[in-house]
Parts: structure tokens; C-alpha cells; sequence
């Protein structure tokens, strides 16, 4: 069964990223999503079910969301729902996933900075694996070489120079809320 879904919810696990075995990122994170009523009793907001996705992610937008996206934080996600059962030896179930088309932070309970992708998706993950410095190695993701704030790539010049940055802004007792980026904010 597939079928076109919206779904509001919490990222409940960090999303993960490979190299699938055809070369492209894949990702995936798990999504709760609870029903909220007002209960006119009780005169308060009350929890219903929490129903649990697998969101599955491909190409850029696994890169995105590995950048991007962290445990607990409110999220849309727009995609096709796959209903499967599944059995082993042991144990049978079915799984809920979602092959996700779109993802973005739910603005109703926060702020978020957008910020574009550089380059073409593909290019930049085949190089930096290639390179062993991108978000996608054989083994998972360089997180050395992913700053988690800006979503840029790093290389090893770039991370070098940003730690030696880092490392000036202390010397001189510089902090962020110094900086003139936020204090023009």
C-alpha cells in the first residue's frame, strides 16, 4: 500500500546516513507523532496515541536532514506511506515508513535559519566520499567534516582555518554574542 501523507510530529532518533550500494546518501530517523486533544472535563490538553514512523530519506535530502535535523526537535514531513508486514523466526510485526519527499521544521513551535545547499548534491557526496572528508564515507558519515550548525562541508583546510578562528576568538575573550553578525541582528 502507498499513499500521499503529511505527518506532524518529534525527530525521536538522530538521523543516520550511508552510501547506498549504488553510490547515492540514504538516511533515516524515527518520527513520533502524538494526537493532541482538548479534553472540556479535565479543562486541559491531553495526549492520545503516539503513532511511530520510519522515515526514510535519499540523495540530498538525507545529506539535508543528517545536517539539519536533531533528536526532539518538531518537524513536517510530506512523503509516501509504506505499510509492510514483516516476520523472522522469532517475531512478526508490520512496518510504518514514510519515503519522505519533503521535510521541514515546524514554525508553529519554533524559529529556524534556512540555508541553500552549495553545489550539486550528487557531485558534493561522491567527492568528499571519495575524498574521505564529506558527510558520506562507506562507513557513515565524517561528522569532523560536517559542521551541524551551518550544514557547510568542511575540508581539512576549512576546519583547520575555522579552529584556528576559534581558537583567535578566545584568546582576545570574543564570544558569539559579541560577534557583529548577531549583534546587528
Amino acid at each position: 500500500m502507498s499513499q500521499h501523507i503529511t505527518v506532524r510530529g518529534f525527530v525521536a532518533t538522530d538521523p543516520t546516513i550511508r552510501n547506498a550500494q549504488a553510490g547515492f546518501p540514504v538516511g533515516n530517523f524515527r518520527l513520533a507523532a502524538t494526537d493532541r486533544r482538548f479534553d472540556r472535563e479535565q479543562n486541559a490538553w491531553v495526549d492520545g496515541n503516539t503513532n511511530w514512523f520510519t522515515v526514510n530519506l535519499f540523495r540530498s535530502l538525507a545529506q539535508n536532514a543528517f545536517t539539519s535535523l536533531q533528536k526532539g526537535q518538531p518537524v513536517v514531513v510530506t512523503g509516501r506511506l509504506k505499510v509492510r508486514p514483516w516476520e523472522t523466526e522469532e517475531r512478526s510485526g508490520t512496518a510504518v515508513e514514510i519515503e519522505a519527499d519533503t521535510i521541514g521544521h515546524d514554525l508553529s513551535l519554533g524559529t529556524a535559519t534556512f540555508q541553500r545547499s552549495s553545489g550539486r548534491p550528487g557531485e558534493v557526496a561522491a567527492g568528499a566520499a571519495e575524498a574521505g572528508t564529506g558527510p558520506v564515507g562507506s562507513d557513515g558519515p565524517n561528522e569532523e567534516a560536517f559542521d551541524r550548525e551551518t550544514g557547510e562541508l568542511l575540508g581539512h583546510e576549512v576546519a583547520g582555518a575555522r579552529a584556528a578562528e576559534g581558537a583567535e576568538g578566545s584568546e582576545t575573550g570574543e564570544d558569539s554574542a559579541d560577534s557583529p553578525a548577531l549583534s546587528a541582528a
